[in-house]
């Protein structure tokens, strides 16, 4: 087990910084995610931190060992990719202890760990078969036991659940971030999907075009995005955004547009804003501190256990409200929502970072 800090880290292939000054902590037996789009810069830092990549500037530490330019090799580190990568030609039971081979342990210490890591990954009956005869799921259980045989400092994995189907995804999150707990190991898991992200890790670093965003728990970037990129990419469906002008009666401020009136909680000291509303956090009755604002319905989902409309605003706003369960509307209706008043955030239009009230 190991703490990784990382200082400065920078990764230019060319002219594109892929790393562009990434500082981070993560304390030893943490689960850490790495989220973002593709291209963000997600997995170079997962191959810098594991050695497969040179770093342009920067260091890396294991606790306080410097690994910047130790090879893969001597930074007992494990990796698990998004291609399960197991040997056709070797039996279930090769393929997890394959790397104590290569480090040339015992056969009878092999046998053990193999045998550990196989019942931890509840794949003991599999030991026998080759990997022809397994399914995409069990496959990448052989990959993750391989990955633990060895017991690491530190276990990265790169996307290594975007290959199996929807339900297998589900239940390989919550088996792997309970395999994580038993083992305490340090975590680095890379994924561009943000419910894996929030269910799985202790924290979360939103990365864009090789910088990180923000780094904290799931409910520190649910409830503070730290700005309009991260209030946007966290959350589904999207956050809704409105450049509004700011008025002031007295000392009272107000956010003022697409037919809303928003009172803020203090002076943004500028003469605009973006209002950031989740659409979760619109009601179709009023209820506690909310504020009204009429639309019209432009289309709905219908998923049942919740109801996606999408509506129309004065000014050319679309508003995208999320009510809890199966709820009747008509296209082109005209209804009245409710802004819960306590969930609204306001980001500077330059900046786009957050501005606390």
């Amino acid at each position: 087990m190991a703490r990784v800090k990382i200082e400065n880290l920078k990764k230019y292939f060319g002219k594109v910084k892929a790393l562009d000054g990434i500082d981070l902590e993560i304390e030893d037996g943490e689960f850490v995610v790495l989220l973002g789009p593709s291209g963000c810069g997600k997995t170079t830092l997962l191959r810098s931190i594991s050695g497969l990549e040179k770093v342009t500037e920067g260091k890396v530490f294991f606790d306080d060992q410097e690994v910047t330019n130790l090879p893969p090799k001597d930074r007992n580190i494990s990796m698990v990719f998004q291609s399960y990568a197991v040997w056709p030609h070797m039996k279930v039971a090769d393929n997890i202890g394959y790397p104590l081979k290569i480090k040339k342990y015992p056969k009878d210490e092999i046998e053990k760990r193999v045998k550990w890591a196989a019942e931890l990954l509840n794949i003991s009956e599999l030991l026998d078969r080759y990997p022809a005869q397994l399914s995409g799921g069990q496959r990448q259980r052989v990959a993750v036991a391989r990955a633990i045989v060895l017991e690491p400092r530190v276990l990265l994995m790169d996307e290594p659940l975007s290959n199996l189907d929807a339900l297998l995804r589900v239940k390989m999150r919550s088996e792997l971030k309970k395999l994580q707990e038993r083992l305490g190991v340090t975590t680095i898991y890379v994924t561009h999907d943000q419910v894996e992200a929030m269910t799985m890790g202790d924290r979360i670093a939103v990365m864009k075009d090789g910088k990180l965003q923000q780094f904290g728990t799931a409910s520190e970037i649910y409830h503070t995005p730290a700005n309009i990129f991260v209030a946007g990419f966290v959350g589904s469906p999207q956050m809704n955004f409105f450049r509004m002008r700011v008025s002031s009666e007295g000392t009272k401020y107000f956010a003022v547009g697409f037919g809303m009136k928003i009172p803020l909680k203090g002076d943004p000291r500028k003469d605009q804003v973006v209002m950031g509303i989740r659409p979760e956090h619109i009601y179709d009755q009023a209820s506690g501190s909310t504020q009204e604002v009429e639309a019209e319905v432009y289309f709905v989902e219908k998923l049942m256990s919740e109801t996606i409309v999408h509506t129309n605003l004065p000014e050319g706003g679309r508003l995208v409200v999320k009510i809890p369960g199966d709820v009747s509307f008509q296209e082109g209706q005209k209804t009245k929502f409710y802004i819960d008043l306590d969930k609204v955030h306001v980001f500077d239009p330059e900046t786009e970072e957050r501005i606390k009230l």
